[in-house]
């Protein structure tokens, strides 16, 4: 593998990363940022729960 094409894949998955749903508008989505927040909020719970548990 050459420079270049290593380059390529690093930019790739730089584009990949920064990947938006809606794009680029300067706008705060709330449905989106809910959707990700709100599993997020119950795997937390869980896992304190499960860690009280434990103790």
């Amino acid at each position: 593998m050459n420079q270049t094409e290593i380059a390529n894949l690093e930019h790739a998955s730089r584009a990949a990363m920064a990947w938006t749903p809606e794009g680029i508008d300067g706008r705060i989505h709330y449905r989106s940022l809910l959707t990700a927040i709100v599993p997020a909020a119950g795997i937390l719970a869980v896992a304190a729960t499960l860690l009280l548990a434990v103790l």
